[in-house]
């Protein structure tokens, strides 16, 4: 018995989660949604986390996170897809392997109060880029050819539905069969690193396919939060690379915090040809009052020198406990001629300059 009470006591297991559920209406050009979504300021996910104390001051820890449609009541096939890795730590810092979230998608929660999640996300317009690749002077069969050779020649980078082109990164947020380390903190002074050996190489595939390498670094000092960040990710061919650069910072004045980020990301295509960088500017403030958090945020992107749009969102945050908050909030995207990024719920109705609108209101619970 006393064999078994000590050995439990070396290790935990535990089950967390969490759901987020809100009303939300989104109007992009002719195309509305108006109905329940879902993520609206937390991605609602359910997991198993644990670790084991080895000794000598090491810890082996795994962490397995799936996530969960509560609007539907379904697990949205649940496989980890959210993180999934295995480590050990110890006074050197933290060693992680497996699908993780990379170092730089962290930064962006040092920019905008709004973080990653719903209409007044800065990342509705600062990650990805949606736009029409329609050329008048082209014959059908001619664009057909032309989007065909754009797909090839990003490496999986652009994606494309008739002539809309997507264009993505699919390490932006997490990347699979990584390893990382995390350091201690050095007087305020942390940094991250990771390595993803990229797509399953079975030999017969492009064995640099996805392969990327992320970068953090951080300083935390009382009030004052900087970072910065730069991730290179390899296409599904050789044929192009994306590169981004990510510097955020923010000051906690008592009464308000006040943030900015600029970020940067430049497609070069191996061997020649045209390379473009996509510029983003994102400024925030959030100033709590009483249990309330008030949140606004305005974020700008451009195309080497072109607009490609712009966002501003308001949004109120009222937390019933520690582990339950009611919130609201309302953006709207503007987009300049032939671009049609969305805050969400209801694409572009065409590429004439459109505002996406929309508003939602919810309530979050974790655990």
């Amino acid at each position: 018995m006393a064999a078994a009470t000590g050995a439990m006591a070396q290790s935990t297991v535990t089950l967390f989660g969490g759901a987020d559920l809100n009303y939300r209406n989104v109007t992009t050009g002719t195309n509305k949604f108006q109905g329940m979504a879902q993520d609206g300021i937390y991605s609602s996910r359910f997991g198993v986390m644990g670790t084991e104390d080895l000794g000598g001051g090491l810890k082996a820890g795994f962490h397995f996170e799936g996530g969960m449609n509560p609007d539907v009541g379904t697990s949205g096939k649940f496989d980890f897809q959210r993180k999934s890795t295995i480590g050990v730590s110890g006074g050197f810092g933290e060693v992680r392997l497996g699908r993780d979230y990379t170092p730089l998608f962290t930064i962006a929660g040092i920019a905008d109060p709004f973080g990653t999640n719903g209409v007044g996300s800065s990342y509705n317009l600062a990650n990805g880029m949606v736009f029409d690749n329609t050329d008048a002077t082209l014959t059908p069969a001619q664009q057909i050819a032309d989007n065909a050779a754009l797909t090839t020649a990003t490496g999986g980078f652009a994606t494309l539905v008739g002539n809309t082109v997507t264009l993505s990164d699919s390490n932006a947020v997490r990347a699979n069969n990584s390893i990382a380390y995390y350091s201690p903190s050095f007087s305020g002074f942390t940094a991250g690193l990771m390595y993803s050996f990229g797509a399953e190489n079975t030999g017969t595939t492009n064995r640099n396919a996805t392969k990327m390498t992320s970068l953090k670094l951080q300083y935390g000092n009382g009030p004052l939060t900087v970072a910065f960040g730069n991730q290179s990710s390899k296409g599904t061919t050789d044929t192009a690379k994306l590169a981004t650069n990510f510097l955020a910072g923010s000051y906690d004045f008592g009464m308000a915090k006040l943030s900015a980020g600029y970020k940067t990301d430049k497609l070069t295509f191996v061997g020649g040809g045209d390379s473009g960088t996509i510029k983003s500017t994102i400024l925030g403030v959030s100033a709590p009052v009483g249990a309330v958090t008030l949140k606004a945020s305005y974020v700008a992107r451009k195309a080497d020198s072109d607009k490609v749009g712009n966002q501003f969102a308001l949004g109120a945050v009222y937390d019933l406990s520690k582990r339950t908050s009611v919130y609201g909030t309302y953006a709207v995207l503007k987009n300049e001629a032939g671009y049609g990024n969305t805050v969400g719920s209801a694409a572009a109705s065409d590429f004439t300059g459109l505002k996406s609108k929309g508003f939602e209101a919810g309530v979050k619970h974790s655990f």
